[in-house]
């Protein structure tokens, strides 16, 4: 079976920020109530996630307790918000506004016309939670229209003098036809289309995958416009379509194994969530692609980490002007690949970790990957032992406390791990790294301890650093959700941010002071140029990243290790 996962599948941006805020919230509450005005999203599983974070659902304003209150995705009245910002008048609430801006944006267009007298009209779902707080908006009358028919039925007195928004996740075909007929119509008007870019965007993707494939899985809550919108559209192309919102719907008997299969899902839909279902649709695959889908995902990440860590040993090595040789950049990425398959099942934590779905994977494949961790582990430690007992032991030293870095031991009475200290885990992989690419051939070569040697352990273990936030970064939500403590979690995205910028601003400051100072030595432009990339790829990135999830903008997707390969690219010099 072959399954095609939609690129726009799981969280938009705008609920992924309002879940990022909630989920923030419940972290630093101060031990007052933590709840949401209405429910946070459209989708039960994401809301059970919080509510075990003890976010409570206030069903109305005269509901909402003393404490913080976060106000939905979609939006609230306006009078609602009024009366709540007047108790944050008198201390008796925190308010943390979760509007979804492509939601605030509507709401800047009605406040823009209706005081003209225009009457609004909305293209939306009649009892939507965002399209009644768009209505509180319009103070010269409104009207939500879900249909052609409720549109053919508005009065000319309406259509006099108006203006057309739309729900954000209206369905792009419907706002063009109802527009197109409005316009016949209408005397003095105002069209905004305010879908919002994901919403067109799934709903284009949903159209050309369901032309594509043989089967169609939408995974989304059921309460969800914008998910309904995808299974209308993919019921439209005449394709099997199952609307499901966990694996455990999903209807298997139906399907050979051998069908080309497309997983579309709801901007409400947790990615977890979809991982569950495909998971479960692979499993139905014949051998090969079986195969192919295990080794992708076991070997994909680890091994294009594994191989950048490798490169950037070399390229290191040929800075420093260490000899240049297979050995130490085999150590260092058989040692990555060792401790990126070994960590997770020496998680405290379980292997639920990181999602039921990677859980599963982890507990059906255990004795291949702990195999796979072994035989890593043995090349590295037998590679070591060639170039002789000292390379050995340190080696075997940063391999254990790779390998023990999760594990609870009993100091005076009481339970100890290293990962209870904050960013332990990011500094400790950043010095075993160093220590391993680094440290250990220049030890083993008797490389004078200079400048530049210093320097290159600094290179290495900021790059390396920064690489394992950022990917806290990007597992926040379910770093939260199972009670972690990271960088980003305790002293919040800013402060961390301007920490890494911090540490790449120096290094590339000390770097190129330091190729400026030995500028008569190779080719310092080249390497020059090779340092500022590899400082400046990472600041490039967290931009990105930013862009993507906080704007809704650049839908790519980088890869964080590609620092490792720039770095590489010194034993080109």
């Amino acid at each position: 079976m072959k399954v095609i996962v939609a690129k726009t599948a799981g969280f938009c941006w705008g609920v992924k920020r309002a879940m990022d805020a909630v989920l923030e919230a419940s972290v630093h509450h101060d031990g007052r109530v933590v709840q949401t005005l209405g429910p946070l999203i459209h989708n039960p599983q994401a809301l059970d996630l919080i509510g075990k974070r003890g976010v409570a659902v206030a069903e109305a304003p005269d509901k909402v307790q003393n404490g913080t209150v976060v106000i939905r995705a979609h939006g609230i009245p306006i009078q609602d918000l009024r009366g709540l910002k007047e108790r944050q008048a008198k201390g008796e609430l925190k308010i943390v506004n979760a509007t979804c801006p492509e939601v605030a944006k509507v709401h800047n267009k009605i406040k823009k016309w209706s005081p003209k007298g225009y009457f609004t009209v909305i293209l939306g779902s009649h009892g939507h939670a965002e399209s009644v707080a768009h209505r509180s908006f319009a103070e010269s009358g409104s009207v939500i229209v879900a249909n052609m028919a409720e549109a053919q039925a508005l009065t000319d007195d309406q259509l006099k003098k108006v203006l057309v928004v739309a729900q954000t996740t209206f369905t792009v075909k419907d706002y063009h036809e109802i527009t197109e007929y409005l316009r016949e119509r209408a005397g003095e008007a105002v069209f905004e289309n305010t879908i919002c870019e994901d919403t067109w965007m799934r709903q284009d993707e949903a159209k050309s995958l369901a032309q594509t494939v043989d089967t169609v899985i939408v995974v989304g809550g059921k309460a969800s416009s914008n998910t309904k919108h995808l299974a209308e559209l993919a019921h439209h192309y005449g394709k099997p379509v199952q609307y499901v919102e966990t694996a455990a719907e999903l209807d298997l008997a139906g399907f050979s194994g051998k069908e080309t299969v497309g997983v579309l899902a709801g901007a409400s839909t947790p990615t977890w969530l979809v991982d569950e279902v495909v998971d479960v649709l692979e499993q139905l695959g014949d051998g090969p692609s079986r195969w192919r889908n295990f080794l992708q995902a076991a070997f994909g990440s680890s091994s294009l980490m594994a191989l950048g860590a490798g490169l950037m040993t070399l390229g290191v090595h040929k800075w420093l002007g260490l000899p240049l040789g297979w050995r130490y950049p085999v150590i260092t990425a058989a040692y990555v690949l060792a401790m990126y398959l070994l960590t997770p099942f020496l998680d405290p934590l379980g292997l639920g970790a990181k999602g039921p779905a990677r859980a599963r994977f982890l507990e059906r494949h255990r004795k291949g990957l702990l195999v796979s961790a072994a035989l890593a582990l043995a090349v590295t430690l037998g590679l070591a032992a060639s170039l002789g007992a000292k390379v050995l032991l340190i080696v075997a030293g940063a391999s254990l406390v790779g390998a023990a870095y999760k594990r609870r031991f009993q100091v005076g009475g009481k339970a100890w791990s290293l990962r209870h200290i904050p960013g332990s885990k990011d500094v400790v992989v950043a010095l075993a790294l160093a220590t391993v690419a680094v440290i250990t051939p220049v030890w083993q070569e008797g490389r004078v301890w200079d400048l530049r040697t210093f320097a290159a352990i600094f290179l290495v273990g900021v790059l390396a650093f920064v690489r394992t936030v950022i990917y806290e970064f990007r597992d926040m939500q379910n770093d939260q959700i199972v009670g972690k403590e990271t960088l980003p979690i305790l002293m919040g995205k800013r402060a961390t941010k301007l920490v890494l910028l911090g540490l790449l601003g120096t290094l590339l400051a000390g770097t190129l002071w330091l190729t400026y100072e030995n500028r008569g030595q190779g080719h310092p432009l080249a390497v020059a140029l090779v340092l500022v990339v590899c400082a400046a790829y990472p600041m490039v990135y967290l931009w990105l990243y930013h862009e993507r999830f906080t704007t809704g903008k650049n839908r790519f997707e980088l890869s964080v290790d590609f620092s490792f390969y720039l770095v590489g690219l010194l034993a080109l010099i």
